[in-house]
């Protein structure tokens, strides 16, 4: 994902942030369409980067006190989305969409969203 996290398209429309990859975390044994908390791929990094985010064992651990109240609740992030204000721009879901259809073209599976506006 990191290697894919590019803004190819600078100069195009506005964005409060133009990455591609969000994370979605959810409590342990949640329904996969229970609501979650998103951060972006880079605010993950952020954060894995400054030492935190680390349980007693050494492994990965995410609560609301360790994010400080720094990230988006499902809900908001598909507003979000949906109004245009994160995600990327053309000339990089262009991209992405290519490398996906190719990766589908070798027999290989790919989870991802592209939202087209129809107006």
């Amino acid at each position: 994902m990191r290697q894919f996290d590019l803004d190819l398209d600078p100069q195009g429309p506005y964005r409060l942030h133009p990455g591609a990859f969000f994370v979605k975390m959810m409590k342990r044994h949640s329904a996969a369409s229970a609501a979650g908390i998103v951060v972006s791929l880079g605010h993950l990094d952020h954060m894995l980067g400054n030492g935190g985010m680390r349980g007693v064992r050494g492994g990965l651990r995410v609560d609301h006190a360790e994010l400080d109240g720094h990230y988006l609740r499902s809900e908001a992030f598909v507003e979000l989305v949906r109004s245009g204000y994160v995600g990327t721009r053309g000339a990089t879901t262009r991209h992405l969409q290519s490398m996906i259809e190719a990766t589908l073209n070798e027999g290989r599976a790919v989870v991802a969203a592209i939202h087209h506006s129809f107006r």
